[in-house]
């Protein structure tokens, strides 16, 4: 090869460097942080590092959230039926209960109320009748 081929080759190759190069020159200038991490690779590697450690913290995270947010969509329909058919069998169940049964609830509610306001007064004297006895029994022992 001839003087001539080098020289063309050499500024062939110094051409596409410089077309190829300077673009990535400019910018890493524009951005001197980056320029400086481009220069220290181990630095650029830990940094690389921790920045995936992040990313992959950052995805568990949404595909936990988004995991909740599927499970709540397919209870959703479960949830709205049990809801519904609770409804319904109370709505049921108020309708066709016996009138007498509910009378005969009452009546037997009001019984137990009479009886326990008659054991509260029995309660009320008998307690009297304890604290007379007390008395009498310290002023005995006196």
């Amino acid at each position: 090869m001839g003087i001539w081929t080098d020289t063309v080759i050499n500024s062939w190759a110094d051409g596409m460097q410089s077309v190829l190069l300077g673009p990535v020159q400019n910018w890493l200038a524009a951005h001197p942080l980056l320029s400086w991490l481009v220069g220290h690779p181990l630095v650029a590697g830990a940094v690389a590092g921790v920045a995936l450690l992040l990313f992959a913290g950052l995805w568990s995270a949404i595909a936990r959230l988004t995991e909740g947010f599927w499970l709540s969509l397919v209870k959703l329909p479960f949830q709205l039926s049990g809801w519904i058919f609770g409804a319904l069998s109370g709505l049921l169940v108020r309708r066709w209960v016996k009138p007498s049964a509910t009378a005969e609830s009452r009546d037997r509610l009001s019984e137990i109320v009479a009886r326990l306001e008659m054991l509260q007064t029995e309660q009320e004297t008998l307690m009297a009748e304890l604290r007379t006895l007390l008395k009498q029994d310290a002023r005995l022992g006196d």
